[in-house]
């Protein structure tokens, strides 16, 4: 193989993660001329997909857009509105997003990187790169509460919609967005909910316009809440929790543990980026998204670590605009 073709099987910047922020950094990079290929291990904006069915977005459709308009008729755009308008800013910029293609490690290769991954359906595939973005978002590794019966085939942590609980048990645990409205659209879909945290109150940034609603239906005993308790045991139609010292027995058909997640750091472990143990923050410049180790770039929602509430698609949209510039200037990085 000559150089020449040995040059040219080597991609620029290989994105890992289909996600809005992944997408945003695609975009970047695609108008400051620089080629990228974006691997996903799901379909394209998996994590939205794996949204509540009827959920609403924090934030309105401006601050959601990347590279192009975002229109809708509401003021804030719906799950559907969302995985529509990702849709089509990858045909806009006719982006090349390989989906159901796993990344599983990241190899360093002298000034290169190879980036290994399995394709759905296809053999393994080793990818060439003189940089990688690592934009692999928030839903890596669900918060367990290691509990006997977490397991359990009624128990999830994740959220779709209310309907399979209708007229039954539902115990939801967590403090945040997501189990506050869990919790709302289980009790408009007929369930009789409880709800568990281990917290003496929310956990903050509960949208403005749910807290009300919530409390209201606490109030009027329609959502059964139990604060500063904890879950010791999960059996098939009931839940042990603790509650200074004492245990409770609450029934619940249907569990659902809004948790969070906790990033996954076996890419960037794997070039030697490691997280930080507090935070969960992977080290890097934030005028660059660049880590210590040169030509691996963070974006998105992973650079907030274990703060799920620091970084949105938002702010983290604005991540591809510095990771552009960075290697835009740099004399090495030809295109």
């Amino acid at each position: 193989m000559s150089a020449a073709t040995a040059a040219a099987d080597v991609l620029p910047v290989v994105i890992i993660g289909g996600g809005p922020c992944g997408l945003a950094a695609a975009v970047s990079l695609w108008q400051a001329g620089i080629p990228v290929v974006v691997l996903e291990a799901g379909c394209v904006v998996n994590s939205i997909v794996s949204y509540p069915t009827y959920i609403s977005f924090f934030s309105t459709a401006e601050k959601l857009a990347i590279g192009m308009p975002f229109v809708v008729s509401t003021e804030k755009p719906t799950r559907r509105d969302a995985m529509a308008y990702y849709r089509a800013v990858v045909q806009h910029f006719a982006l090349d997003v390989r989906q159901y293609e796993p990344v599983t490690r990241i190899e360093s290769a002298g000034t290169r990187f190879v980036v290994h991954s399995a394709p759905r359906g296809l053999p393994p595939r080793a990818t060439t790169a003189r940089a990688v973005v690592v934009a692999t978002g928030y839903f890596g590794t669900p918060n367990r509460l290691s509990v006997p019966g977490e397991d359990l085939p009624h128990v999830t942590h994740e959220y779709r919609e209310g309907h399979e609980a209708f007229q039954r048990t539902a115990l939801v645990v967590g403090g945040g967005n997501s189990a506050v409205e869990a919790a709302l659209d289980l009790y408009r879909a007929g369930a009789h909910v409880t709800v568990v945290h281990f917290g003496p109150t929310f956990d903050k940034n509960i949208k403005p316009w749910v807290r009300p609603d919530f409390e209201g239906r606490v109030k009027d005993g329609q959502i059964t809440l139990h604060w500063n308790t904890r879950v010791t045991a999960i059996e098939p139609d009931v839940v042990t929790v603790e509650r200074n010292g004492v245990s409770e027995r609450l029934a619940a058909q249907h569990v659902y543990l809004m948790t969070g997640y906790t990033p996954r750091p076996e890419l960037l472990a794997s070039v030697g980026v490691a997280l930080d143990p507090v935070t969960g923050v992977p080290p890097h410049d934030p005028a660059t998204m660049e880590t210590p180790t040169t030509g691996v770039f963070i974006a998105g929602v992973l650079a907030s670590g274990l703060d799920a509430n620091k970084i949105f698609i938002e702010n983290g949209r604005d991540h591809g605009p510095l990771i552009a510039r960075a290697l835009l200037e740099r004399r090495d990085f030809t295109v």
